[in-house]
């Protein structure tokens, strides 16, 4: 069973904020590791939440919006197809991205785009050396796949596959769409007065108008 997972990191938000903005609102749930419908507050001063591979939630647009007056990095991996990458946002602009793709056999695809960090050189130099002795052994392995989630990693100290015990946490909070708490409809044949008092009586908590 294969990884694909997403998630996104703010920094000069509170984790309020940072669901608000997003439209989660948060639910009973805990979880000791971090997964998909999750966020854990690192004592360091980054917020992360867990979301899938791909998913909208991390679209461009929305952290290019989520990043106003934040630092917002984000990393996306699947390696059922072997693509993987991280991006940062700072105060609405987009300022570096790395991307791995393996989808054609090519174990060093790498793009890289803006003000890398500064752990970017050190990071590339070993995986280079490990894809290199990978390939000297003709063994079948894509090394360039794990740069764009180490580097991610470095700036926030955030992974997916570690406990929140690892980050001096006690546990991953869950969190829901917005859409998702919203009821449906009452039946339209129904009185005025009945429909009304339906209405009211399955308001989402965090609804007060």
């Amino acid at each position: 069973m294969g990884t694909s997972i997403g998630w996104l990191a703010v920094k000069g938000r509170s984790g309020d904020e940072v669901l608000a903005a997003l439209d989660l609102v948060p639910n009973e749930q805990t979880a000791s590791h971090p997964r998909r419908g999750f966020s854990l507050a690192l004592p360091n001063g980054w917020f992360a939440v867990v979301t899938r591979f791909a998913a909208p939630l991390i679209a461009d647009d929305a952290m290019r919006r989520l990043s106003r007056g934040c630092v917002v990095v984000t990393c996306e991996y699947d390696d059922h197809v072997m693509v993987s990458s991280s991006t940062c946002y700072v105060n609405g602009l987009r300022n570096w991205r790395a991307e791995h793709d393996g989808q054609q056999d090519d174990t060093r695809d790498l793009s890289t785009s803006g003000s890398l960090p500064a752990a970017f050189d050190a990071i590339h130099a070993r995986i280079e050396a490990m894809q290199d002795a990978a390939d000297a052994e003709a063994d079948d392995v894509d090394h360039y796949y794990s740069l764009p989630i180490e580097l991610a990693q470095s700036v926030t100290t955030f992974h997916a596959d570690l406990p929140a015990s690892a980050f001096g946490a006690t546990a991953c909070k869950g969190w829901t769409l917005v859409e998702a708490m919203a009821p449906p409809a009452p039946d339209p044949d129904l009185p005025r007065k009945v429909r009304k008092a339906v209405e009211k009586a399955s308001r989402p908590w965090w609804k007060i108008w």
